[in-house]
């Protein structure tokens, strides 16, 4: 039996299965984590950038909205690390502060790093089905169900609360008559949006916990499938090729 739930796939990552699609990305992040230099980083942020255009047609729009969302935590981490981990010749100082060669290129090569995670982890989530996730990985990798149903949790919310924080953002610009105006009350009304979507996600989990125990989640130590697990050609190819690449590169 072929995995189902393949119709409408139209992307190469999409019709992707989830397990090379996860070696893939440890591949990446292991890299990422083995570089320090920022080059390396650049030209990996943007093969990502690529995959999320080419491999699973997410909109420019939505990607330059989700970097720009991480590079709003990039650009604090850039600058403490530029000052902390200062080395070689100076181009700036002020009193303790001062910015250095060395430590310019090192704070930007964690930034960019920091990028290439979170943007690699998006696309995974992006183009992943949560079932096709779970089934993978308890019949191919024989990971307790109990634990992938929690995984496959945080798979499945996290769009949903993205929908729900539009739809409420939306709604409270329409009552509101106007978009928020100042500081304040752009405060005041994410505080608002937060504890609507916090309320919101306390609801679905209930809701859930609820329908698990009547269905009598986790009384048996094994679960049957509607799913099979199927890896394709495509898939074998994507591993090999991520794990020789990744060796090749550590041993230059």
């Amino acid at each position: 039996m072929v995995m189902q739930g393949k119709i409408g796939r139209r992307f190469p990552l999409e019709r992707l299965d989830p397990l090379s699609k996860l070696i893939a990305l440890f591949c990446l992040a292991i890299f990422a984590m083995s570089t320090e230099h920022p080059l390396p980083q650049a030209v990996m942020l943007l093969f990502v950038f690529i995959a999320a255009l080419a491999g699973t047609g997410m909109s420019a729009r939505r990607l330059y909205t989700r970097t720009l969302f991480i590079a709003g935590f990039g650009l604090p981490l850039f600058i403490l690390t530029s000052i902390s981990a200062s080395s070689g010749q100076a181009y700036f100082t002020l009193g303790p502060i001062s910015l250095t060669d060395g430590g310019l290129l090192y704070g930007a090569a964690v930034t960019l790093r920091m990028m290439v995670l979170f943007l690699s982890s998006l696309i995974y989530i992006e183009s992943t089905d949560a079932k096709d996730f779970i089934v993978i990985m308890a019949q191919r990798l024989k990971l307790p169900y109990r634990f992938l149903f929690g995984v496959s949790m945080a798979l499945t919310f996290l769009p949903l609360l993205e929908a729900e924080a539009k739809i409420s953002n939306a709604a409270r610009q329409i009552r509101g008559g106007r978009a928020p105006r100042g500081i304040k009350e752009r405060l005041t009304m994410g505080r608002s949006q937060l504890f609507a979507i916090f309320a919101g996600a306390i609801r679905r989990v209930q809701q859930t916990a609820g329908a698990m125990d009547a269905k009598g989640f986790g009384a048996y130590e094994n679960r049957t499938y509607l799913r099979d697990a199927t890896i394709r050609t495509s898939g074998y190819v994507v591993s090999f090729a991520s794990i020789s690449v990744l060796v090749i590169l550590l041993l230059l």
